[in-house]
Parts: structure tokens; C-alpha cells; sequence
């Protein structure tokens, strides 16, 4: 108990260095056990005209009169305001010029209920401020403006990649954020404009996604909305734009005498004719060769079969010397490229 009541002392003296003119009264025990005094709850701080609006409770704290019970709000080291309408606000707008005041720090708001000799915080986490000027605010409507989304994407093609371009509705972006799928994003510089992907599977349909960012107001970052283009690569792709002769696919064209394996529509692995022939005859006979239950569940080979692992993830159920065949194949993949 008497930890308990040292602590709440400590709180009323930190409070009194925040609000001018509140004294810091030590904790009386006779007073913490006869009232029943509830802590606070921040529920919530959202954006108002550039400012903060806090919102908090219970509604009602008290367990009875008691003189002097009042609450106080702090935002960093000011004091916002202090009350003694027993619980009737439970709302305050910090101004946006105090906002403003902490451009570049982190600050906290503290709620408080305070009663003679007892008191009991709440803390927000500290809410970032950005260090430029915050955006500006519609009049009165309490929200954010909205971040504008880029527009205008397109699609060149080439090596069996795809080059996505957009137009940036603000000058203002502090990053870019480009999407493709599966699961692929990348944060750009907010001037970006454009952005070109991995190896993509010919004839596989993809959806490119762009938004931008601003910096600013409460929170270190805003997003506009995804700007989203669908596309289909072609299933014969084009030569690479900057090829030749010698290398019509570009860098994953092979050397003579050796063709794509196409153990997928994605795989480039350089290997002899009769290995691509193989490849396929295996991919045909791959659900006759598989269980269908077992050990490593539905992809299971039949006694005999392997899985071919041309990727973690080729479950493809071949002989033990297919296999070996096909990690010597993933060994030389660079050495027969053009």
C-alpha cells in the first residue's frame, strides 16, 4: 500500500510541473480506500482543422462528491487544459499551432483524473510530427486532404520484363510505392515514374499497382489510393530491345546447342534437347507417378520417383537419375548462357 500511494504522490508532483498553479498533495490513505477512483482511457486522437482531438473516459469517474476531483490534459510540457466540471468534458482539441510547436518530435498526451490527495494517468504513444509543414486542412471539415493517386501507367515489354510508367500527382511525394504480383512491392524515391520487373511468365496475366506517399501531419506517412493497371505478357515474347543476333531473348539466351528445359512456362535453365524432351515426357506422366497420399501428403512420388526439384517448390515425381541429371543442369545454367 504504502508503494502504491508514493507512486500516485509522484504522479500528482510530475502533473503540477505541467499545469501552473496545480499542487502536487501527497496521497492519504483514508481517501484511496474510501473512493473508488478509476484511471482514465484515451479513446482516441484523431486529426481536427491541422490540430488533435482527444477523446477520453469513462464518462463518470466519480464515486462520489468529493471536492476538488478535476482533470487535466497535457500534450508534451503544456498543459492543455484543466476542469473541474466533475467529468462533463471528455474531449479537447489541441490547436494546431501547438502541433505545429513540435514539428520534428514525438510528443505524448497525458489524461488525468485528479482528486485531493490521489491521481491517475493515461499516456498516449508518442505521435510523431513531422518536421516540414504539416499539409493543410480543409476548413472545418477535420479530416486529412486526401493524398492524389498517380495516373496514367503503361506497359513496354522486352527481355521478359515489363517497364510499368506513371504520371505523379504531386510534386509532393516523399516515396513511391510500386506492387506486382505475386506479392512483389518496392518503395520508390517519391519523383519515380517508373519501374521495371523481374522475369515474368509469358502468357501469365498481371495486375501493376502504384501509390504515392506524402510526409506530414500527425503521422510519418500518408498513402493515396492504388492506381492498378491489369496486363497479360505475351506468350511468344518479343526480342530483348537492346539485343542482337546473338542474343534475340536477351541474357537468358543460350549458347548453341542448348534450348530452354521449360520445366515450367518460367523455367530458362539452359539444357540439351534431349533433357527438354525428357522434361516433358516426365511432366505428362507426373499424376500418374504420384501417390496421392503418404508422408509429404498429396504430392507423395510412388516407390521408384523422386520429386525433380528444379525449384524448391518442383514437386514433379521423376527417377533418381532425372534428379541428378537436373541439379548438374542447375549448376551449369550459367555457364551455357550466350
Amino acid at each position: 500500500m504504502n508503494r502504491r500511494i508514493a507512486r500516485r504522490s509522484l504522479e500528482v508532483a510530475v502533473l503540477g510541473a505541467l499545469v501552473s498553479g496545480l499542487p502536487a498533495v501527497a496521497a492519504s490513505p483514508a481517501a484511496y480506500a474510501a473512493d473508488d477512483h478509476r484511471p482514465p482511457k484515451i479513446l482516441g486522437i484523431t486529426p481536427d482543422d491541422g490540430g488533435l482531438r482527444v477523446r477520453w473516459g469513462p464518462d463518470t469517474f466519480f464515486s462520489g462528491s468529493v471536492p476538488g476531483e478535476s482533470v487535466t490534459v497535457a500534450f508534451g510540457a503544456y498543459a492543455e487544459g484543466h476542469w473541474t466540471d466533475r467529468g462533463a468534458t471528455t474531449s479537447h482539441t489541441i490547436s494546431a499551432a501547438r502541433v505545429k510547436s513540435y514539428a520534428g518530435q514525438a510528443p505524448r498526451v497525458t489524461v488525468c483524473y485528479l482528486w485531493p490527495g490521489d491521481s491517475k494517468c493515461a499516456a498516449s504513444d508518442p505521435i510523431p510530427i513531422a518536421p516540414d509543414s504539416p499539409p493543410s486542412y480543409p476548413p472545418g471539415t477535420g479530416q486529412l486532404r486526401g493524398v492524389p493517386a498517380p495516373y496514367g501507367l503503361k506497359v513496354t515489354y522486352g527481355d521478359y520484363r515489363a517497364t510499368v510508367q506513371w504520371v505523379n500527382a504531386s510534386s509532393q511525394y516523399n516515396k513511391v510505392l510500386f506492387r506486382y504480383d505475386p506479392g512483389t512491392q518496392w518503395d520508390l524515391s517519391g519523383k519515380a515514374t517508373r519501374a521495371t520487373t523481374g522475369t515474368l511468365v509469358p502468357g501469365r496475366t498481371y495486375v501493376f499497382k502504384v501509390k504515392g506517399s506524402w510526409s506530414g501531419g500527425i503521422t510519418g506517412s500518408r498513402y493515396s489510393s492504388w492506381t492498378e493497371l491489369r496486363w497479360t505478357a505475351p506468350a511468344y515474347p518479343p526480342y530483348h530491345p537492346g539485343g542482337s543476333q546473338k542474343k534475340p531473348y536477351g541474357p537468358d539466351t543460350c549458347k548453341q546447342g542448348y534450348v530452354w528445359r521449360e520445366a515450367t512456362p518460367a523455367d530458362r535453365v539452359c539444357v540439351t534437347p534431349a533433357t527438354r524432351n525428357q522434361t516433358r515426357l516426365d511432366n505428362a506422366q507426373a499424376a500418374a507417378r504420384r501417390a496421392g497420399a503418404g508422408p509429404y501428403g498429396p504430392d507423395t512420388c510412388r516407390q521408384g520417383y523422386v520429386w525433380r526439384e528444379t525449384t524448391p517448390a518442383d514437386h514433379v515425381c521423376v527417377t533418381p537419375a532425372t534428379r541428378a541429371q537436373v541439379r548438374a543442369d542447375n549448376a551449369q545454367a550459367a555457364a551455357r548462357r550466350a
